[in-house]
């Protein structure tokens, strides 16, 4: 029943973490492509964790949650967990790669989150 479902009390941190992974994809593509516009060579050797390339269809997800048993919920928001420490930590090499090589950058990464918020 959808009434049930709502209720949850760990949907709500899947939704949060669901659009966690999205923001932090959309800082490491912004991340990535700085260090493309600049020289390429300064992510030589860094693989993106499975999660990245991830193209979650939000709706669908949103239903499936609906279908899922408790021990599911929770299982899904432990995976979720994972993916979002995965991508924190891909950005952290990111940045620190740009920190090592173009500090500049991460100058303009540090201004320009200080104007988004």
């Amino acid at each position: 029943m959808p009434g049930l479902w709502a209720q949850s009390p760990i949907i709500q941190p899947l939704l949060e973490l669901d659009q966690n992974r999205s923001k932090l994809k959309l800082y490491i593509g912004h991340l990535t492509a700085l260090c493309h516009d600049r020289d390429p060579l300064i992510l030589h050797g860094l693989t993106p964790p499975a999660s990245y390339n991830l193209d979650d269809d939000q709706a669908t997800w949103e239903k499936e949650l609906q279908k899922m048993t408790q021990e599911q919920l929770q299982s899904e928001l432990e995976k979720g967990e994972r993916d979002t420490a995965e991508l924190q930590e891909f950005a952290n090499t990111i940045l620190q790669q740009i920190a090592d090589h173009c500090p500049d950058i991460l100058e303009q990464v540090v201004n320009a989150l200080e104007e988004s918020s």
